[in-house]
């Protein structure tokens, strides 16, 4: 359940960081510099004097913020070329993202990238261009398309261009990861993420969160343990990874490493509320370390004196219960008792359990407005006769056929007069010898 709560905040967290990762100003300074080269290599870049001469008017126009007038230049215009209509629509895409038509933006790139026409670091560009304007306007399948596009573009560039191109490469992967992780297709942002080499630790810190949480999808407790120990690195005073990465190595059954690094986050001086210490009992209950989920209440019980309620003393005392601890189940049980006497019951049928007959029958009475009258009585048979009251068990057995006819009863009422008669049998054979 912890993992759970956790998952759904840091998802929520995550969501709108990647909205916010391809925002307008982003795109629109990519845009940009791609105009900047259209602009002033248009007569050399293969098109039509004619075209050229097109894109220069249009050009002009945008360049003194006459964006409707230098659209409606390229749109009035229909080139024969394919390689010129590419072009023509790869400007248009810009001027259309400039007056803040992102649709027709889309539309124009399109049309400028599905001819395959351009050289291809210029379809290369158009294509990251399109996927990137496309995740703005979260249409995250689309923009994975094209990110996959991108990559499949048989680009060599030159010397010059190497350092760039792998930069924009490993870009277009953390994009492409972002793409995935907002359509929940985990093992494909893996599989991207994992390929993408953060230029810096905040980059880093984003794409290992990402990594994480697919991981955490997927199952893959033992990549997830080894991503959160990266992401504790980089931010050791966020308790999530401790909790996440306590949670990893329970799910594999490492529970002398959970424990280390729950020791780790303690000496890291982690404050740690009253809620996370009673979500990290609950983790080691799930995972079947009660005892260690007990310790850890009695850790909070300390710090937070006020978290001592008696549901919570009630949980304690189960899991040391169930621990089979039961000097520390018995203590519990009989410290909610004397705040609630509903807990006698118990608590009588612990002290029965572990054969401390005499405390059981100094607080069974106690218990007995709390017990079903079935359930009662035969425990009160069952401790009678381990005192060896023999005369008192009998007639508490009948009382409870006569009020509850049941087998057990019965079979108490046989047993105990079979028990009396042989005693008698006996203390009349001592007596004659």
């Amino acid at each position: 359940m912890m993992v759970k709560l956790m998952m759904l905040s840091m998802d929520k967290l995550f969501h709108n960081l990647l909205l916010s990762l391809l925002n307008k100003k982003a795109i629109l300074v990519c845009l940009l510099i791609s105009l900047f080269a259209v602009s002033f290599n248009s007569s050399a870049a293969g098109v039509t004097p004619y075209t050229g001469k097109k894109l220069t008017q249009a050009s002009e126009l945008a360049q003194n913020d006459h964006l409707d007038k230098a659209i409606k230049v390229l749109t009035s215009y229909d080139p024969k070329a394919d390689y010129d209509k590419a072009f023509v629509n790869r400007v248009l895409a810009i001027y259309y993202w400039q007056a803040e038509q992102p649709k027709s933006s889309i539309t124009a790139l399109k049309k400028a990238v599905g001819l395959n026409v351009l050289e291809p670091k210029v379809q290369w560009q158009a294509n990251r261009m399109l996927g990137d304007i496309l995740y703005s306007e979260q249409d995250f399948a689309n923009a994975a398309k094209e990110y996959r596009n991108t990559l499949a573009v048989k680009y060599t560039p030159s010397g010059a261009d190497k350092t760039q191109f792998k930069k924009d490469t490993n870009e277009v992967y953390f994009r492409l990861a972002a793409a995935y992780y907002q359509q929940q297709q985990w093992a494909q942002v893996r599989s991207s993420v994992i390929r993408y080499q953060a230029p810096d630790a905040k980059k880093r810190l984003q794409a290992l969160r990402m990594q994480v949480i697919a991981e955490f999808r997927l199952k893959q407790w033992g990549n997830a343990e080894g991503t959160l120990t990266h992401l504790i690195r980089l931010e050791p005073n966020n308790k999530a990874w401790w909790q996440q990465q306590i949670s990893t190595q329970l799910q594999q059954h490492k529970n002398q490493s959970a424990l280390e690094t729950y020791s780790l986050a303690k000496k890291h001086n982690l404050e740690f509320t009253a809620n996370d210490y009673k979500s990290l009992s609950q983790l080691y209950a799930q995972n079947k370390i009660p005892e260690r989920g007990a310790r850890i209440l009695e850790e909070m019980f300390q710090a937070y004196p006020e978290s001592k309620t008696v549901t919570n003393q009630k949980t304690q005392a189960y899991y040391y219960q169930m621990a089979r601890e039961w000097p520390q189940a018995i203590a519990s049980w009989e410290a909610l008792a004397k705040r609630d006497a509903q807990y006698y019951w118990p608590l009588t049928q612990l002290y029965i359990q572990q054969k401390d007959y005499n405390k059981a029958n100094q607080v069974i009475d106690k218990a007995q407005p709390y017990a079903k009258k079935s359930e009662f009585g035969l425990a009160k048979i069952q401790l009678l006769y381990r005192l060896e009251k023999y005369n008192d068990a009998l007639a508490e057995a009948k009382r409870l056929n006569e009020v509850q006819p049941s087998a057990s009863a019965q079979t108490w009422i046989v047993f105990l007069n079979n028990k009396l008669q042989s005693q008698s049998q006996d203390e009349l054979q001592g007596m004659s010898s």
